[in-house]
């Protein structure tokens, strides 16, 4: 089975300036000032496109073929709110195609194949301190937004070292004489009468990470190789997951940051930060795991994109149809989907014609081997 991360842009990415239609006279007009002009972008032999030039290493996997992106992107429902279109997007869809409450699309593939002993590492979310959506619905997984620091305890961010004032990035644990030890826990909560079931799976879950971490502690060491800031010490976290001995299948990248409303920035500036963040993270992880023998598959998606016309405070406000990017051994590389142009907008936004229901199951049959549910016209993401 090959092993996913899944890396969500929280905040909604500007897809026209991450994958620019530079050919499109009604890019430039829409986007006087934001546009990505013509020979700024980074060609990657998709005609009238280009990536934006601080996606470096995302440019060199769509011309090597190991990268796909979907442009006009969406699904049926999605809405311009943050809290709407994550919850919609993250969870799982029944046989009609409708949401599944308290279910998410990577949750329910765990749930599928769960053994009755929970396993907690199987999925876990770095970058936040809670089970995001996408892992809702099983009990194989965690928020971990250190894992070096999964240990009893009360958690707390790191303080800079003297001078530097604040928060350092990162967490630690402060252990306190309260904190019992696992196999109190387990004493004392199988000897309690009338216990709800759902607590006692829980403990039993957290027992087995802290046994789990006593055998196999993730110690993540230097981020530099995968950027520098925040984002370099998610990227190295989730690396350290995949590379340990844990039975990490999926990895979820929380990166926030991406609404975008004010002072966006071109070819420098907010957004061009982000983007060389992601792009230094996605290149560590290619770098230290593509050749691995179980395989990796990485997706990148975001809850929305934004509106065609840039604002008046020099950015861009909630719009619909966005950018998904799949890189993988077995992707079939380029432009995958339809793309609408920018003549016929969908009051002010891209036509979503590209299902990202279709781009999650693709993956979903890609990674865990489960049956492609959903009766839309494929993608073709992957080859055979």
């Amino acid at each position: 089975m090959a092993k996913l991360v899944n890396i969500f842009l929280r905040g909604g990415a500007d897809g026209l300036s991450l994958f620019a239609p530079i050919a499109d006279p009604a890019y430039h007009a829409a986007r006087p000032t934001l546009a990505v002009g013509e020979g700024e972008g980074l060609d990657v032999g998709i005609d009238g496109f280009a990536l934006h030039p601080k996606a470096v290493r995302l440019a060199e996997l769509l011309r090597g073929g190991r990268a796909a992106i979907l442009p006009a992107a969406g699904y049926e429902g999605q809405s311009r709110s943050h809290f709407q279109a994550q919850a919609l997007l993250e969870a799982a869809v029944d046989s009609d195609g409708k949401p599944v409450s308290g279910s998410g699309w990577l949750g329910s593939r765990l749930a599928a194949a769960a053994d009755s002993v929970p396993s907690p590492f199987r999925g876990v979310a770095v970058g936040t301190v809670s089970v995001p959506p996408s892992l809702w619905g099983t009990a194989d997984a965690l928020g971990v937004p250190d894992p070096s620091a999964l240990r009893l305890g009360a958690l707390r961010p790191k303080r800079r070292r003297a001078g530097g004032g604040g928060a350092g990035g990162g967490y630690t644990v402060v252990d306190s004489l309260l904190v019992p030890a696992g196999s109190r826990l387990v004493e004392e909560w199988s000897r309690a009468d009338l216990l709800p079931e759902g607590a006692a799976v829980g403990v039993g879950a957290a027992v087995g990470v802290l046994d789990l971490m006593a055998r196999s502690p993730i110690e993540v060491g230097d981020p530099s190789s995968f950027g520098s800031g925040e984002s370099a010490a998610i990227f190295a976290a989730a690396s350290e997951l995949l590379g340990a001995s844990v039975g990490t299948e999926v990895v979820q990248v929380d990166l926030g940051g991406w609404d975008t409303h004010t002072a966006q920035g071109t070819l420098d500036g907010q957004f061009a930060e982000l983007v060389s963040s992601l792009d230094a993270g996605v290149g560590g992880l290619i770098d230290r795991h593509f050749d691995d023998a179980d395989g990796l598959v990485v997706t990148v998606m975001t809850e929305f994109g934004r509106r065609v016309a840039e604002n008046a405070s020099g950015g861009t406000d909630h719009g619909r149809g966005c950018v998904a990017i799949v890189i993988g051994g077995g992707v079939a590389g380029g432009l995958r989907g339809d793309w609408p142009g920018l003549g016929d907008l969908d009051d002010g936004d891209i036509r979503a014609v590209n299902d990202l229901r279709v781009f999650q199951s693709e993956v979903a049959a890609a990674v865990f081997g489960a049956p492609i549910e959903t009766t839309e016209a494929s993608l073709g993401l992957f080859h055979g």
